[in-house]
């Protein structure tokens, strides 16, 4: 019947419905999962999921709309109530799990924040300057919550950095004197701190935004809470304490200061039950026990979340390949937990971005630092795919002026002094950590492999595989960007980098790291080959090149080179004119000073100083019987400068040295001696040496125990115990001690037992100094040193011209 229906009924008016293609679009609407995330730059942008997508599939999303590369270091967090993570909320702060469902995790608040989750131990090391931008937001708003802390020198350094990077050069002419008033730059600002990091502001002239951010990145760096992610917890005593994992291990915080550090080499075991902790220790050869340690956390969830922190960055920062999961599960079941796994380690990742050596994509820097007005606020949402265009193109806030030459005469006239330019006046000083001038050409870098032979030298010869060429055009200043270390082949002297090490690129301005990566091996150099040249003859064939440079590197060659050889300093302190600074222009050098402390430049120059004369010998100190005696095996006294005991209990060597210090301009030759911290073994020793030498006056510049290490034994008696036998003939006893707060003064009472006399001695112990530090107040040590003077100068009478063969000890 329906078959002989004609067409014609359905020619005037038809229709039809597509019962299931309505039904597959009312699915896939009811499977859609709505998340927002923000990212770093206060933008924020919405993502359409199914509801049983995986975190890997909205990760990869956000990877994707951020054109992010170096993706590895960065994680999506999200918290229990829905809040944005900080300082109050981290123990409801959790991390995407990229294996398991969105909504089971993250339940209705589906809100997410990036953020970096691996902090490079090397952020120099990461090839993308868009992925350096991205690690510097991070740090800005843990500085600026509490999350992380820093000294108010280096907070206020790191606060200059962030305005050279987004205001540029400082002008007298744009920058009105409270230009930094609406910039939220550190916590509790005020207008002495502003004025600071204007002082300092001024310093870094000529630097790009990229190279701000450099800088910035290796002051970071530096800090103790640089890249740790605390959780609160207990030692064995109650003490409230805070455990942070690192790229180096763990570390134990207390009060805001590192007590202890447990580095992933000594390190093979951790592990957690119910609400404990445990970390076991790589057993000491002198060892017949295993060290555990054990921490109490808030709750057995706390300690889980503590394990698997510590399980990530294990497998990410430590090895080769991400560890296979057991198969089945069977070990995790015996576990009771399965071990979590990264995706990709570091290793892969810094092999993948240097093989790539993609070219830095230019895009927008938004200003990470908002007013005053608006940091008690939430941040404004900003039109769809804003943060799509953050690749878009670079926009600055005015224009840039081409980088200047940190220091030349001819530059020096063309200056004055509100901005800045009376430094360069007083001292010939590079202002950057490596040469940051542009070069008059793009450098350029090709594969060496021409002919399409594979064998990668251009012309069918035979150079190695993998190797490439690089071609660096020289700056106005005639450098190139780099730095390297090694060198030496048969021809090693003087100048050598260290006997037939590689010659290896150890530091790279920002403008060449797309071509030159830190580790790169250098085969050649204008096609002379570098393996039988000295470090000298490497960076002087360097020098010499005018015009175009030609590398054959070898990329990737290491990841952690060694320190083999010397290196060229990164900045030299060079006073020129009389040296002298008054008013304003000692608090400027002053400045520039604690700039390069801060930036470990002036470290590394003194680092490259002889720590030993070479004509000097300490045999004595590496005798067999006189080992022992040394608390740290590379600090020994010189064989001709050395503490002769006459009748030490153990010998006549003791770790002590003469010091003759002649005082300029004048006849005055001050004598001290330098001694270790004592050991238990080593107390009579030190007395011995205190009363042979007649000594009045001893001065302690460490505590007793400091980050978990033992730095001096207690060689002297508590108040009101009984006299310390130091040896057969000599005992101590303490009369009186007095706390300063930055010091101890204490009174002591030394009695010879054969002849019955008896001396005095006064022991300062200043225990404001931190290991690895300075003391932060420094009007507090000034006074300290001041009464040390004091108290040497009422021994003495009046000073007097000692000859450098008497040998008197006063310290």
């Amino acid at each position: 019947m329906i078959e002989s229906v004609s067409r014609r009924a359905f020619s005037s008016s038809s229709g039809t419905y597509n019962v299931r293609a309505s039904e597959l679009a009312r699915e896939r609407k009811l499977n859609i999962f709505n998340v927002t995330v923000f990212f770093l730059d206060d933008t924020q942008q919405s993502f359409q999921i199914e509801k049983k997508a995986k975190g890997s599939v909205l990760l990869e999303h956000v990877y994707q709309q951020l054109e992010l590369v170096e993706k590895d270091y960065f994680g999506l967090q999200f918290t229990e109530n829905g809040s944005p993570p900080n300082a109050t909320n981290t123990e409801i702060t959790r991390w995407l799990d990229a294996g398991k469902s969105v909504k089971k995790q993250v339940g209705v608040n589906a809100q997410f924040w990036l953020a970096v989750r691996f902090y490079p131990p090397e952020p120099c090391r990461l090839a993308e300057e868009f992925t350096r931008y991205l690690l510097c937001l991070q740090l800005r708003k843990l500085l600026l919550d509490g999350r992380m802390s820093a000294p108010k020198n280096t907070a206020l350094l790191l606060a200059s950095f962030t305005v050279q990077a987004e205001l540029g050069d400082y002008n007298g002419m744009e920058h009105q004197p409270n230009y930094l008033s609406e910039l939220c730059l550190i916590p509790k600002q005020t207008a002495e701190d502003e004025r600071r990091i204007k002082e300092l502001h001024k310093l870094h002239k000529g630097q790009s935004p990229a190279d701000a951010e450099a800088n910035f990145l290796e002051h970071a760096k530096r800090l103790d809470c640089y890249g740790v992610e605390s959780h609160p917890a207990k030692d064995y005593n109650g003490k409230d304490i805070l455990i942070g994992v690192t790229s180096i291990g763990i570390v134990v915080f207390q009060n805001n200061i590192r007590v202890n550090t447990f580095s992933w080499t000594k390190i093979v075991k951790i592990s957690f039950k119910k609400k404990q902790f445990f970390i076991q220790l790589k057993r000491e050869p002198s060892e017949s026990y295993d060290t555990v340690l054990g921490f109490n956390m808030r709750s057995g969830r706390a300690a889980k979340a503590l394990w698997r922190c510590s399980v990530e960055r294990h497998g990410f920062f430590r090895l080769r390949a991400p560890r296979r999961r057991p198969l089945l599960g069977a070990l995790g079941a015996l576990a009771g937990v399965t071990a979590p796994t990264v995706a990709r380690t570091e290793t892969q990742a810094l092999e993948d971005a240097r093989r790539s050596r993609s070219t830095n994509r230019s895009f927008v820097r938004r200003s990470s630092s908002r007013t005053r007005e608006r940091s008690g606020g939430a941040s404004p949402a900003p039109a769809a795919g804003a943060a799509g265009a953050a690749r878009g193109a670079r926009v600055t806030a005015h224009d840039e002026p081409p980088p200047r030459a940190a220091w030349g005469d001819a530059l020096l006239a063309e200056r004055d002094d509100s901005d800045g330019g009376f430094l360069e006046r007083a001292l010939r000083v590079p202002l950057t950590y490596v040469d940051e001038s542009e070069s008059e050409s793009a450098p350029e870098r090709v594969d060496d492999d021409e002919n399409g032979d594979g064998d990668g030298d251009g012309d069918g010869g035979g150079e190695p595989e993998g190797v490439v060429c690089v071609r660096l055009s020289a700056g106005a200043d005639g450098r190139f960007g780099f730095n390297v270390r090694g060198g030496g082949g048969a021809g090693g002297g003087a100048g050598g980098g260290g006997g037939g090490a590689p010659v290896l690129v150890s530091r790279v301005a920002p403008r060449t790291r797309t071509y030159l990566q830190e580790g790169d091996q250098v085969i050649s150099i204008n096609g002379t080959d570098v393996d039988e040249m000295t470090h000298e003859q490497v960076v002087q064939m360097i020098r010499n090149t005018k015009g175009v440079l030609t590398l054959l590197v070898k990329p990737n060659a290491v990841y952690e080179p060694e320190e083999t050889g010397p290196e060229e300093p990164a900045v030299c302190f060079v006073p020129i004119g009389s040296g002298k600074f008054e008013g304003d222009d000692l608090e400027q050098s002053m400045l520039l000073l604690g700039d390069g402390l801060a930036s470990g430049a002036a470290l590394r120059q003194y680092e490259t100083l002889l720590r030993r004369m070479s004509e000097e010998s300490s045999s004595v100190a590496k005798l067999p019987q006189n080992v022992n005696k040394n608390r740290y095996r590379d600090i020994a006294p010189y064989d001709s400068t050395r503490v002769i005991l006459k009748n030490g209990p153990t010998g006549d060597y003791i770790n002590a040295s003469y010091i003759n210090m002649e005082i300029p301009n004048s006849d005055l030759v001050l004598t001290y001696i330098a001694t270790q911290g004592p050991l238990a073994s080593t107390v009579g020793d030190f007395w011995q040496m205190v009363w042979e030498s007649e000594s009045s006056l001893i001065v302690m510049l460490t505590v007793l125990v400091e980050r978990g290490r033992t730095k001096c034994h207690q060689y002297w008696p508590k108040v009101g115990t009984i006299p310390l036998k130091a040896t057969n003939t000599l005992s101590v006893l303490t009369n009186s001690e007095q706390n300063f707060g930055h010091y101890i003064r204490r009174e002591m009472t030394i009695k010879e037992s054969v002849s019955g006399a008896t001396r005095v001695v006064c022991q300062l112990q200043y225990v404001a100094w931190p290991d690895h530090g300075v003391p932060d107040d420094a009007a507090a040590f000034v006074a300290f040193t001041r009464l040390c003077a004091q108290l040497r100068n009422r021994r003495d009478g009046e000073q007097r011209k000692l000859s450098s063969k008497q040998k008197p000890w006063d310290y």
